[in-house]
């Protein structure tokens, strides 16, 4: 409520009028966005009561599980002290007055609720005249929300009347709440406050006021009866450049309706100091964290109880969340009991622990991903690659890895997989030395554990291999290659919406998973937890190490710690665990952090902590001496939220002992997404001693660099072949050249059309542009200034890839253009329309009609032009087109230069990593060829020069590379079909046909039927169901 908004507007010039009520619908615009969310958890998490939103909310929208989750929250926690209050023995009448309530249904529910207790109170609420003049409209013209206020109950009549609505049990206020005394008196004539317990709430309302009003209030309501004060607003516990902060005052700022008081009172003990200052010597206060964890509040069953209402798992953001807010109790009289609970709140203060100073560089990035896992590898000269692979995109799960060079000596990134595992996020990566790389488990939903493990080998080859699947399906677990060994330990994790695995297992690449016998101080099971070696081996030779952390199942972050013993000489391996005694810093009780080992240092980077100061930001270094293990906080440097990687979902790899953090994010409750893009690097520090400061002289390292995005397709086919199984080694390719004819009559063009197969036509007739296109004569026709976009190649070796989006839309002027493209640069123009290119098809005659002129279809190609598409000019400099199919014909007309041209059947699309829905692959054809990789499929190749033209049929899949520093030709689409391209726009002529894309559609409804049932039965039945399809599409 801005100080510059009077709920009821004052006399006043009509210019400033005008501007109050803007600001008046703003701030209301907030209640509008707030009910949705509060009717979509009244819905969801309140199947048994009365709903009382669902009359302020025309359409129910469901919100996303975090949202729900963070409202419910909010909504408790008002809901306890309300309670709290009305089963409270006093004298007198007791009130409850909402202040700023918008349409909120408070009264009605504490009737469900609290209905004796309620008996004799006085429901009030409080806000703008125009939306309690809506809000009692609603109350009069609904059934269900009028039986509140009885047969007996007064309306006002005039405009002037603060009082719109009273009866015995419910009241409605309109009116300014900087105006105390007139609240005071209109108060007055509902109620004898002198002896009444008044409870006044506050949600999230009266810090849009300006702060000295808001303060003003509160100094007024304490003297109103025996006051009490019910506060939930937002805090900056972080300060204002904490990623959550920033992202959350944006949003605020966006709709113009930013939050005052939290600039004044940013913290907990900000908040309590304003109250107590003002008169309330009892308070009691919470953030919104520890409100869900103290017990007062929410109990353990109710924590639990909320993971089976719908699936959950942003506990990170949820944690973020819930610091940012908080709610306070305050009453006018000293309450021994309360203060008892609020010096108790206070002495849960971190303790000290040792601190080492960490350099950190930073690297621009512009990738988005989190919650995705990260590796690193070598290739045959030594070069070390760093992988951040798949979890979550801004739009989706992602297919791809982000691809970096950890040495500054690569310039190109690595031969990679093109087909592996699917994409997913939640799933642990690890080290197995010369075995490869194990990727385990991960999640698509919530409700959706992956069982599937691969490994990623060490070799030439480097290809995904499927291996033994984890005994269940597992997401959110945490895992560690033992020490020497290439051996894998698995410790907890998820395996369903409310379902937390105590299980313990060890992976052999060479004898799968064994589950391990667990012993001692069991631990309590959970997810996300922290779990790492002993760096110093014990004298018995057995694996030891370290278990912290995680979220356990009633939702609270286990404090605990565990040594573990490891015993895999026997036939079951047999861990056994100790609950630590040693003094331990609450530094490590820590959810969702990334762990790496170096340097003799295990580094715990990020994650939230059941400490407050545990922000997603912080770090710690672990180590061990010879009787116990030492913490010490990392002080990053530079020093400043803004500065520090926002470790929420990041990845973390060492190389040598250098640490790297990429990726990371959140989604700040329904304010917005913060994402991580930067990436970080600094030195390890070596493993500390007990001094408080560490002397080691810190190596510079040399600065990651960002070479590519790598797309990885999830293929069945990926799962069971492996490519060192297609042929012998020295197997090659059998390569088809493409026939080259003469082409006589248009007639003997369509039935090589209805035949379908490529052929290059030598002998027509295509006009003066193969003799005049030269990069002058273009750029004099053109206009050397004419803007065009073209494609710009990052790789030196030119190899344009469409999925890993290896290069950049730039304009250019058309002479500079040519003249690079003369040169060999890495220049791609794919024509576009000039008057509408979003919507409409290339037309060279529009588009570049001073060149159309020199360019003629010959009447050989008649059916082309009555059926054309569109035309397009292309022109390259030493690039490769990369491997794509058309959903129309074409033909491409070769003007100057020369190109080799690759063409594979549709029927090879199978072996050629296309993604579901994707008419383009990351596949290097030309790379390829000379080995066993691509022995099943049949390639045709065709070299053309100027005058050629090669009949491209539709759907053959192909690949361009030039053969000369520039190439120029005139590519024509046209329709093949009678009907069944897709609707809408197709700019390219390459959208699938509009049955494709239906059947996509329905292949996700069927597939969704057969989500619940156990994997062997759904593999069954839609493995049956594909042979069907395959039958439909012999005709059969």
């Amino acid at each position: 409520m801005e100080s510059t908004v009077p709920l009821v507007p004052a006399p006043s010039a009509s210019g400033r009028a005008q501007r109050s009520q803007a600001l008046d619908d703003l701030i209301m615009g907030t209640n509008s966005s707030s009910i949705v969310s509060k009717r979509s958890v009244e819905r969801l998490y309140y199947p048994d009561e009365p709903h009382y939103f669902r009359y302020f909310v025309k359409k129910f929208q469901r919100r996303a599980p975090l949202i729900n989750r963070g409202y419910w929250l909010r909504l408790r926690a008002i809901d306890v002290i309300v309670k709290q209050f009305l089963l409270r023995k006093s004298a007198g009448q007791k009130v409850v007055i909402n202040l700023g309530c918008g349409s909120d249904v408070l009264p009605w529910q504490s009737h469900v609720r609290y209905g004796e207790e309620c008996k004799d109170a006085l429901f009030i609420d409080i806000d703008y005249p125009d939306l309690m003049h809506k809000k009692r409209a609603m109350v009069l013209d609904t059934p269900q929300l009028k039986e509140l206020i009885g047969p007996s109950f007064e309306v006002s009549t005039s405009e002037n009347e603060l009082v719109l609505l009273k009866s015995e049990k419910y009241c409605q206020i309109g009116c300014d709440l900087r105006e105390l005394e007139a609240l005071r008196q209109v108060l007055e004539t509902l109620v004898d406050l002198s002896n009444c317990p008044v409870l006044f709430v506050a949600e999230v309302s009266v810090t849009y006021m300006d702060t000295e009003s808001a303060d003003n209030l509160l100094r007024w309501a304490c003297s109103v009866g025996k006051a009490e004060f019910c506060l939930l607003e937002q805090l900056l516990p972080y300060g204002r450049e904490h990623p959550f902060a920033q992202t959350m005052l944006k949003h605020f700022d966006k709709l113009k309706t930013p939050p005052r008081s939290v600039g004044q009172y940013p913290t907990v003990a900000d908040q309590r100091e304003r109250f107590k200052s003002r008169g309330w010597p009892s308070v009691r206060i919470w953030d919104l964290w520890d409100a869900w964890c103290c017990g007062e509040f929410v109990n353990a069953q109710e924590r639990q109880a909320l993971d089976d209402v719908e699936p959950f798992d942003e506990w990170e953001e949820f944690m973020l969340f819930a610091r940012h807010y908080f709610v306070l109790h305050a009453s006018a009289v000293e309450k021994e009991d309360d203060q008892r609970i609020a010096n108790d709140a206070e002495k849960n203060e971190t303790q000290t622990c040792k601190e080492i100073d960490m350099h950190l560089t930073t690297i621009s990035g512009n990738s988005k991903r989190r919650f995705g896992a990260s590796a690193t590898l070598q290739d045959a000269a030594g070069q070390s690659f760093g992988l951040n692979m798949m979890g979550l995109g801004s739009n989706a799960r992602e297919d791809s890895y982000d691809v970096y060079s950890l040495d500054g000596r690569a310039g190109l990134p690595p031969t990679l997989p093109l087909t592996g595992p699917s994409p997913r996020m939640c799933f642990t990566v690890t080290h197995l030395g010369s075995y490869g790389i194990l990727l385990a488990g991960g999640r698509g939903s919530p409700a959706s554990a992956f069982s599937d493990c691969w490994i990623l080998r060490n070799d030439d080859e480097r290809n995904w291999q499927s291996t033994w699947k984890l005994p269940i399906g597992l997401y959110r677990h945490s895992a560690l290659r033992l020490t020497g060994t290439s051996l894998v330990l698995v410790a907890g994790g998820k395996t369903g919406p409310s379902q937390i695995s105590g299980d313990y297992f060890i992976f052999n690449p060479e004898k799968g998973w064994f589950q391990c016998q667990v012993a001692g101080d069991v631990p309590t099971p959970s997810f996300g937890s922290i779990l790492c070696n002993r760096p110093k081996e014990s004298s018995d030779g057995k694996q030891s190490g370290l278990l912290c952390g995680g979220i356990e199942r009633t939702g609270l972050v286990v404090e605990d710690k565990y040594a573990w013993t490891l015993d895999t000489a026997s036939e079951q391996p047999i861990i056994t665990f100790t609950t630590m005694k040693q003094d331990f810093a609450p530094q490590l009780s820590i959810f969702g952090a990334g762990v790496a080992e170096a340097n003799g240092t295990t580094l715990v980077c990020g994650g939230m902590g059941a400490d407050q100061t545990i922000d997603g930001q912080a770090m710690y270094c672990l180590a061990t001496s010879s009787s116990k293990f030492e913490v010490a906080k990392v002080r990053q440097q530079p020093d400043n939220a803004s500065s520090k990687p926002f470790m929420i979902g990041s990845s973390v790899m060492c190389h040598a002992d250098h640490i790297v953090i990429a990726g990371g994010g959140a989604t700040c409750f329904s304010m917005g997404t913060f994402w991580e893009t930067n990436v970080y690097q600094a030195s390890v520090p070596a493993a500390f001693t007990a001094s408080h400061e560490t002397s080691r002289k810190e190596n510079k390292p040399a600065e990651v660099k960002f070479l590519s995005s790598h797309r990885v397709v999830s293929s069945t086919s990926a799962q069971k072949v492996d490519f060192r199984e297609l042929g012998r080694p020295d197997a090659k390719v059998r390569i088809s050249t493409i026939p080259r004819v003469s082409l006589n009559s248009a007639s003997e063009f369509e039935g090589i059309l209805r035949r379908g197969r490529p052929v290059v036509f030598d002998n027509l007739q295509l006009g003066s542009c193969v003799e005049r296109w030269t990069a002058e004569y273009m750029t004099d026709k053109v206009g050397s200034q004419k803007k065009v976009v073209v494609h710009e190649c990052q790789p030196e070796n030119g190899k344009m890839d469409f999925n890993a989006k290896n290069f950049q839309y730039v304009t250019y002027d058309f002479g500079t253009i040519m003249s690079r493209a003369k040169n060999g640069d890495r220049l791609y123009l794919r024509s576009l329309s000039i008057d509408k290119p979003a919507e409409q098809p290339a037309k060279l005659e529009e588009d570049f009609p001073s060149l159309a002129a020199d360019f003629t279809l010959p009447e050989q190609l008649k059916h082309v032009r009555e059926q054309l598409f569109s035309s397009v000019l292309r022109v390259s400099g030493k690039v490769n087109m990369w491997l794509h199919y058309d959903v129309m014909a074409n033909v491409y007309a070769q003007i100057f230069g020369s190109k080799r041209l690759i063409l594979l059947p549709p029927s090879d699309v199978p072996h050629l990593a296309f993604a579901p829905g994707a008419s383009s692959s990351s596949v290097d054809v030309f790379s390829l060829l000379e080995n066993s990789k691509l022995v099943r499929t049949r390639p045709h190749e065709a070299i053309v020069g100027p005058g050629d033209v090669l009949f491209i049929p539709p759907l053959w899949l192909h690949t361009a590379k030039p053969t000369t520093d520039m190439s120029v030709a005139v590519n024509v689409f046209f329709r093949d079909l009678d009907g069944g391209y897709a609707a809408g726009r197709d700019v390219y002529g390459n959208r699938d046909l509009a049955a494709y894309e239906k059947g996509r559609q329905d292949v996700a409804k069927i597939a969704k039927q057969f989500k619940q049932l156990p994997e062997e039965t759904r593999k069954f039945y839609l493995a049956r169901l594909a042979d069907e399809l395959l039958q439909a599409s012999e005709g059969n």
